[in-house]
């Protein structure tokens, strides 16, 4: 077994055996001191509440840990599973430059980030469909006009099972702070995404089955100065659907693509267990996808429970 092959294999192991320690909530939302509350800057218990930066809101660590695993999987690199590239030979790694913006509400309290998640994929030589995907996002966020920074560097690596069928096991960790909440914390993550892709007959159209479990785990917070692990951690299920609709009038060089995915956390309780997504986004073919450089522009409806927001994203690849 070559190199590549035990790395994957270790991926795959540790997601399965860290998701299997998450079976049952490992830990129930505790509430705080009155002086920890103030910390927190609208008195919310420590992960059940709406401004939390660790977890069960659209913009915490835990949730832009698990969009960015999903996307990376059921994403823009997903198209070389298709038989039909066989053009991707001999074709150079790729270097991804995106943006995001969110803004969401709930119960009063208005969260926003700005996201620059930078990406390189290495292209196997070797093995058809093989990519070596390092990651590191970068953000910048307000809660209630409090600012969060954060970072997630990442690693996947995508395995094709199929023409039709890639496994991705994916590790990451994260770190979040603000100075005007007087809040740092830590997290790590693994999982493992399939990405399905089902041609619709004679038509370019194409249906996409997108499935992620993982497992995250806040590592150490500091709160008003004080340290402690309040042993936050989620089995993660994000499942979805893609409908890829390639443009007649442009060549097939263009498609518009909608998609709904659905997000559920188990184990600690977080404001949130449940959160939907409704997106739809244009940019070139997935069959085009496999050559120097790509692009895509899109906007997410998010909602969970008493959330609102929305997400718009632009990635850029070449």
């Amino acid at each position: 077994m070559d190199l590549p092959s035990r790395l994957a294999l270790m991926l795959c192991i540790s997601a399965v055996t860290l998701t299997s320690f998450a079976a049952e909530p490992i830990f129930v939302s505790s509430l705080i001191d009155e002086e920890w509350q103030s910390a927190l800057g609208i008195g919310d218990t420590l992960v059940a509440g709406a401004s939390s930066l660790f977890a069960g809101n659209p913009g915490s660590l835990q949730s832009q840990a698990v969009e960015n695993a999903f996307t990376t999987a059921l994403g823009d690199t997903l198209s070389p599973v298709d038989p039909l590239f066989d053009e991707l030979a001999g074709v150079s790694n790729l270097f991804g430059l995106s943006f995001t913006v969110g803004e969401f509400e709930a119960n009063g309290v208005k969260t926003s980030y700005v996201t620059l998640p930078l990406s390189y994929t290495f292209r196997s030589e070797k093995i058809f469909g093989r990519q070596w995907i390092a990651s590191l996002p970068l953000s910048q966020g307000e809660v209630n006009g409090a600012k969060t920074y954060s970072i997630q560097p990442g690693l996947a690596l995508r395995l094709p099972v199929t023409t039709h069928w890639a496994l991705t096991p994916a590790l990451n960790v994260g770190y979040v702070k603000s100075n005007d909440l007087d809040q740092e914390a830590e997290q790590a993550g693994a999982s493992i995404s399939s990405a399905y892709r089902i041609p619709l007959g004679l038509s370019p159209n194409s249906i996409y089955i997108g499935n992620l479990v993982g497992y995250y785990k806040t590592l150490k917070v500091n709160i008003a100065g004080r340290q402690f692990d309040p042993n936050i951690a989620n089995t993660v299920l994000r499942n979805g659907l893609l409908y890829s609709m390639p443009m007649a009038f442009a060549d097939e060089l263009l498609s518009i693509e909608i998609s709904f995915v659905n997000t559920l956390f188990k184990g600690t309780d977080t404001y949130t267990r449940s959160q939907n997504e409704l997106a739809v986004s244009v940019g070139s073919t997935r069959r085009h996808m496999a050559q120097l450089s790509f692009l895509r522009l899109g906007l997410a409806v998010v909602q969970a429970e008493d959330i609102r927001g929305l997400r718009l994203n632009f990635g850029y690849y070449f």
